[in-house]
């Protein structure tokens, strides 16, 4: 059976393997900084070691930004490079098999489907480039950054694991959500770019007996559901960014109220390492909505792109 995702997998694979090396490469340097903050943290404390160590901590600090902004910007440069060619080859493949398609095949496909097929759906594809790599890059952040707050605070790291794991099956359920409206929007879209086609192709007719304002009534409705479906979207959508965008702040909050709370005295090493590594939590937690959002959009075009 044809698949439109194995198709594109076979020809930008390769592309999207290089963006996912230079993507390996920076996440495993994002974990330097914090190494080099405890390492300076101490530095400061200690008057005993030599000052030269300071000067070498501070160099190496800004060497490592330097060199994983420079891969992180190869990587989106990659991604989005490989976007556009994903993009331009759908509307090219849809557009081609448009003119083959036969009387029957015209009857269950409409104008306003391939439209949406060659403008929205292709558009998806190219959104979704730069998270795809978040498939595999964010649970890899995610076990690093636990491994090493677990190296930093202990046990205490699980309060911060539970509070995840708690977040995860509302995850679940706001895809499944996510996914109907998308089915509904993609419906209703096709439905009002047919009419309005359809209006624009009879307008002659339309003019001549005067039923402007029965035919601007449909497109009316039609749009007012498609407005209800984008709404409610909106409104998921917000709900979701705001869970995420608070989630760090509780999984912070929690392993350090457990940390206090089990004797444990918090210094200013394992404070400021611990909160560079939760900043590096953020990063995944904070993308994961969208990339949730834009796998179940990219899946609704794979399965009308089937047709």
């Amino acid at each position: 059976e044809p698949s439109l995702a194995k198709a594109l997998v076979n020809a930008f694979g390769g592309l999207m393997l290089v963006a996912a090396v230079f993507k390996f490469v920076q996440d495993l340097l994002t974990f330097v900084s914090p190494q080099l903050l405890k390492l300076m943290i101490q530095f400061t404390r200690d008057p005993t070691i030599p000052t030269w160590r300071g000067y070498l901590y501070a160099v190496l600090l800004f060497v490592g930004a330097e060199i994983q902004s420079l891969f992180l910007h190869q990587y989106f440069h990659r991604c989005y490079r490989t976007g556009i060619r994903v993009k331009t080859a759908i509307i090219s493949a849809v557009y081609r098999k448009a003119l083959k398609l036969n009387n029957n095949a015209r009857k269950q496909s409409t104008v306003g489907e391939i439209v949406n097929l060659m403008s929205v759906d292709a558009q998806r594809f190219m959104d979704l480039m730069p998270y795809v790599q978040l498939m595999w890059s964010a649970p890899l952040q995610m076990v690093l950054a636990i491994f090493f707050l677990w190296q930093t605070v202990g046990v205490s790291v699980l309060a911060g694991i539970g509070v995840m794991i708690l977040l995860i099956p509302v995850n679940a359920v706001v895809a499944v959500f996510t996914r109907k409206l998308q089915i509904k929007q993609m419906a209703y879209k096709d439905e009002r770019i047919k009419l309005t086609n359809e209006v624009l192709s009879g307008i002659k007719v339309i003019k001549l007996y005067a039923w402007e304002k029965s035919f601007l009534k449909s497109i009316t409705e039609a749009r007012k559901k498609e407005l209800t479906v984008l709404k409610w979207s909106a409104y998921l959508g917000a709900v979701t960014s705001f869970m995420w965008t608070c989630a760090p702040f509780m999984v912070a909050l929690a392993t350090f109220a457990t940390y206090s709370l089990t004797g444990h005295d918090l210094t200013s090493d394992k404070a400021f390492v611990a909160l560079s590594l939760f900043d590096i939590l953020n990063f995944p937690l904070s993308f994961l909505p969208m990339l949730v959002s834009s796998m179940v959009q990219a899946f609704v075009s794979v399965k009308r792109g089937k047709k």
